[in-house]
């Protein structure tokens, strides 16, 4: 019903909404709108390192429960949009435990985005961990009764019959996209001391179309990077695992005498892996918006969301669609070269 009414009816149910005690109680459901740009600080220790004009943002959401306020404000804010709390919030995990998984997110995407970067600039970085630990259970996950908080995933294989030690999130998610959805894997996971397999079949990601995905939210213990040198990102209280594409640029081009950007605003967003892959985020729209906003004539998103983000596109601003950390180099050396 609310969705029928004009622009000018909906103000007003939102403005009388505001009013009310009634505002602000709590929904089921989360909204997602458009967070703040961010240019990371990097510090480097004992190695030559370089400022930069331009920028290279990283594109943020915001994410929280909406209350009754925000959930009628999203009906006429396209920026926003809503989502079920059990699509965001696997039963079992606490919004403070889902908060603490988004910084950890974060970490390892920091420590990869660094490990990516210095790859490409000749550096060797080893890397390690204990295997994948499952942290939630998504609702509609095929996974629900067969796999449990706790366990400790350590191999996959597939049809092909070829089997996959696991060490990490990372990794897993690497190994995930040489999978079909629909196919079905089998996964060794660790519980209570004894090895155990479990078969699964893989579902298509919730939040980025055409990515397979198993259903639960994960870390990796103990992992562990080994830096040839120091470098830091300051995150602050950011999560998430999206903002690895954009700090990987970053650290490159702190650590190169001349400035990619070539005095531009450039904005992006996207996960990155260890070999250097782009994979797809949440929330590009509320993402798009933010750059536009923030005065960024090339926006980089991951090719698995391009089709979300190219609505957006006009002659003031260029999306385009990365795969890789090389690619996203070379567009944005295309790009600031004119």
């Amino acid at each position: 019903m609310f969705s029928r009414l004009s622009k000018t009816r909906k103000a007003l149910v939102v403005f009388f909404i505001a009013l009310m005690p009634l505002g602000l109680i709590n929904t089921d459901y989360y909204f997602m709108s458009p967070g703040p740009p961010y240019q990371w600080e990097i510090t480097v220790e004992d190695q030559l390192s370089y400022d930069y004009e331009g920028n290279l943002y990283q594109l943020t959401v915001r994410r929280d429960i909406a209350n009754c306020f925000v959930y009628a404000w999203a009906y006429i804010d396209n920026s926003f949009d809503l989502y079920p709390k059990e699509s965001i919030l696997p039963k079992g995990v606490s919004p403070s435990e889902l908060t603490q998984i988004s910084l950890q997110n974060m970490k390892t995407s920091e420590n990869v985005a660094i490990a990516v970067a210095l790859n490409a600039l000749g550096y060797e970085v080893q890397t390690e961990g204990d295997g994948v630990l499952v942290v939630g259970i998504l609702d509609d996950s095929p996974v629900k009764d067969k796999l449990l908080k706790e366990d400790l995933i350590i191999s996959i294989s597939g049809n092909k019959n070829l089997e996959y030690s696991i060490n990490s999130t990372t990794q897993f998610i690497s190994l995930l996209r040489t999978f079909d959805i629909g196919e079905v894997v089998s996964i060794t996971v660790i519980r209570n001391g004894e090895e155990i397999q479990i078969e699964t079949q893989l579902i298509e990601h919730i939040e980025y179309k055409n990515e397979p995905m198993v259903g639960f939210l994960a870390s990796t213990p103990n992992e562990r990077f080994t830096f040839p040198i120091n470098v830091d990102i300051n995150t602050g209280n950011v999560g998430g695992p999206s903002a690895g594409l954009m700090m990987a640029l970053n650290v490159y081009n702190k650590l190169i005498e001349s400035d990619i950007t070539n005095n531009t605003v450039i904005a992006g967003t996207g996960t990155i892996e260890i070999d250097g892959s782009v994979g797809p985020i949440g929330g590009v729209k509320q993402k798009v918006i933010a750059a536009k906003r923030a005065g960024a004539t090339l926006i980089l998103v991951p090719t698995a969301n391009y089709e979300d983000a190219k609505p957006f596109k006009d002659d003031e601003t260029s999306i385009i669609a990365v795969e890789t950390f090389e690619n996203a180099l070379e567009v944005i050396s295309e790009y600031s070269s004119r």
